[in-house]
C-alpha cells in the first residue's frame, strides 16, 4: 500500500513505473496498448506518466492511501480581540469583505478566531503557519496586517515569503478605527499585565520588608524590656540598701528581688 505523500515528482518514467508496480517491461506496453494505466509520449518517444493519473491509477486498484492534499489553496485569516467585536459581526464580515473584494481566490480556507494580537499562540494562527510549513497554501488574505500579528510581521512575511505564500493585505478602510481600538485595547492589556506583575513584586517585597521589620522590632522591644528589668531591679537593690541596717545585704532578700518580674513578664 502506497500513500500519495510518497509521490513527489511531476512526472514518472518507465522504469519508476516498473519498480512501482513490480512488473517488467512486456507488462508495461502491454498496459501502454491497452490504455490500462494512462501513458504520455515526450518528443524523444518516451513513455511517461503524469503523477496525477499514477495516483488514480493506483487508486483504483486499491493499491493507494490519500493522506493528503497536494492542491495549494488560498487562505483567508480573520481575527478580533474581544467576543463583544464578534457578537457584533466584526469576524464574519472581515471574512465576507475578502470574498467579495478578492476576484481570484481558490477554493480559500477561512480561519477566524478571536484573541489579541500580541498573543502569538492563538490557535488558528498556529494552524495557518503549519499549513504554510505544509505547502497547502497559495496565498494568505488579511484585511490589515495587524489582524496576523501586532508585533514580528515582517518576521511571520519573511517565512511565508520562503515557501513562497505572500501575505496579501485588502484594507478595509470602513474598520480603520476598528482596528485603531484594537491597538489600544491590546496595549491597555500588555500594560495591565505588567503592572500586575510590578504590583506581585512590590507586594512580596512589601512583605519581606514587614517580617524583617517585625522581628527588628520584637528584638528592639525585647531590649527595652530588658533594661527596664534592669533598672527595676537596680532601683530595688538601692533600697534595700538604704533600709537594711546591716552591713551585709540578706542573701534572702536579694534573692527575692532578683527573681521578681523576669522579662517575660513584659510579654504576657
Amino acid at each position: 500500500m502506497y500513500k500519495s505523500s510518497d509521490f513527489t515528482k511531476p512526472l514518472y518514467k518507465t522504469k519508476d513505473i516498473m519498480d512501482i508496480l513490480n512488473v517488467s517491461y512486456s507488462t508495461i506496453k502491454n498496459y501502454d496498448k491497452s490504455g490500462k494505466l494512462k501513458f504520455t509520449r515526450t518528443e524523444k518517444g518516451r513513455r511517461v506518466v503524469f503523477r496525477d493519473d499514477l495516483l488514480d491509477y493506483l487508486e483504483e486498484t486499491g493499491m493507494l492511501y490519500r493522506d493528503t492534499d497536494y492542491e495549494k489553496r488560498d487562505v483567508i485569516y480573520a481575527r478580533v480581540s474581544s467576543n463583544e467585536q464578534k457578537a457584533k459581526g466584526d469576524l464574519d464580515r472581515q471574512a465576507v469583505f475578502l470574498m467579495e473584494n478578492v476576484d481570484d481566490l481558490y477554493k480559500p480556507i477561512v480561519l477566524k478566531e478571536v484573541g489579541s494580537g500580541l498573543n502569538d499562540k492563538r490557535t488558528k494562527i498556529q494552524e495557518l503557519i503549519k499549513l504554510v510549513l505544509d505547502g497547502k497554501v497559495l496565498r494568505v488574505f488579511v484585511t490589515y496586517r495587524d489582524r496576523l500579528t501586532r508585533f514580528g510581521y515582517h518576521y511571520l512575511e519573511a517565512m511565508f515569503l520562503y515557501y513562497g505564500v505572500p501575505i496579501i493585505v485588502v484594507k478595509d478602510e470602513e474598520k480603520q478605527k476598528s482596528v485603531e481600538e484594537e491597538l489600544v485595547e491590546d496595549m491597555m492589556s500588555l500594560v495591565a499585565s505588567f503592572s500586575g506583575k510590578s504590583y506581585g513584586l512590590r507586594s512580596r517585597k512589601r512583605r519581606e520588608k514587614n517580617k524583617m521589620m517585625s522581628q527588628k522590632n520584637k528584638e528592639l522591644l525585647s531590649e527595652l524590656m530588658a533594661a527596664s528589668y534592669a533598672k527595676d531591679t537596680l532601683e530595688k537593690i538601692e533600697k534595700l540598701l538604704s533600709e537594711s541596717d546591716d552591713s551585709v545585704i540578706e542573701k534572702r532578700k536579694l534573692t527575692v528581688i532578683l527573681s521578681q518580674n523576669s522579662e517575660e513578664d513584659f510579654f504576657e
